[in-house]
């Protein structure tokens, strides 16, 4: 089976290479590609182009093309795999997605043709769960902001929390979505002795220092309200002004999943009304936003541009996890990773 992986800036070839060589030792052939892109930023416009337009909105070149057309199975991070790649592939039968998002893949032609598509969930787990930790302590005891004034030279201690600033253990920390990320999330939390809430209407089992409730009680308790549930048309502006009006006026949200989850004009009404204590936020509607996009501005925020999955082993991880979920994928006919699972019966028996 040749496998052809399309190498990118954050997760070069040689990253793809070292990750697929259990496979290459079983037999099957490993190719790569680089996607070539100037910079960083070309890759996160092209990312939002697509996440925002879908899969179809950018063409990947004529030599990632050329590169891929005699391949059993594409290996991808945020190269898009539009109709047209697919439709000059004659062998695909596997697209293998380097991260828990697949917003860069045609599943809807990919399943009509038959080709299964698996995506890795978990990859930049403990990467984006240490980032939402930092995130909640940044905000609530004001590091960013006083590092920011003391390289300005100014010896602020007091900030719009100030009468209220807290202390994590005892205290409440409620989890919208319980996966991969929540439960890290959940495992670090417990480790300042905060009692966990969760709200995730498709989980059934949880550990036992975690208390699933609704998101009505989650949201009226919890002291902390972090985000990780993904975001879909049942779940996006889940966090929108009715929701909001219901966290105590001491509470901090935080987002480093998707901005899409919230309603970022509400968010913005009640932080400036003062309504709930502040929010931490690692992604917005519009990335890059300008020094005046309204939720900056405000003094009870914390913001970062995007980081918060960023890590390098993060990245060096994320093959060898496909790779092993490829491998039992194709030797124990196990479907968990599938995206589209309705085609897997069927097709897995030609792999």
């Amino acid at each position: 089976m040749k496998i052809v992986g399309i190498g990118d800036l954050l997760i070069p070839e040689n990253f793809i290479k070292s990750g697929f060589l259990g496979l290459e030792k079983m037999g099957h052939q490993i190719e790569t590609v680089q996607w070539k892109l100037e910079n960083y930023e070309e890759l996160q416009n092209i990312n939002l182009l697509v996440e925002t337009h879908g899969s179809e909105a950018y063409e990947p070149s004529n030599d990632v093309l050329q590169a891929v057309q005699d391949a059993d199975v594409i290996i991808t991070q945020f190269c898009p795999i539009t109709k047209r790649v697919i439709d000059s592939c004659k062998n695909l039968k596997m697209i293998g997605v380097l991260r828990g998002g697949y917003e860069n893949i045609n599943v809807k032609y990919a399943t009509e043709k038959e080709i299964i598509v698996c995506n890795t969930p978990g990859r930049n787990a403990d990467a984006v769960a240490d980032f939402a930790v930092g995130m909640i302590l940044s905000e609530c005891r004001n590091i960013a902001k006083s590092h920011r004034n003391l390289k300005e030279g100014k010896w602020v201690r007091d900030y719009s929390n100030a009468a209220t600033v807290p202390d994590l253990p005892g205290n409440k920390a409620g989890i919208i979505g319980l996966g991969a990320i929540g439960r890290k999330v959940a495992q670090r939390l417990r480790g300042f002795d905060m009692e966990i809430m969760a709200y995730d209407p498709y989980v059934k089992e949880v550990p036992d220092y975690v208390e699933l409730v609704s998101l009505e009680k989650l949201m009226r308790e919890c002291l902390i309200v972090t985000l990780h549930t993904r975001l879909s048309a049942s779940t996006e502006h889940m966090i929108n002004a009715e929701v909001l009006r219901m966290m105590r006026p001491d509470a901090y949200l935080i987002n480093t999943a998707r901005s899409g989850l919230v309603d970022e004009k509400a968010l913005y009404e009640v932080l400036k009304a003062g309504k709930i204590a502040g929010a931490a936020l690692d992604v917005f509607d519009v990335e890059p936003p300008l020094a005046d996009y309204p939720l900056i501005t405000l003094p009870n925020v914390t913001v970062t541009p995007h980081l918060a999955g960023g890590t390098v082993d993060a990245f060096t991880r994320s093959p060898k996890l496909l790779a092993k979920e490829m491998e039992t994928l194709i030797t124990e006919k196990d479907s968990r990773f599938v995206v589209n699972k309705e085609i897997f019966s069927k097709v897995i028996e030609q792999i």
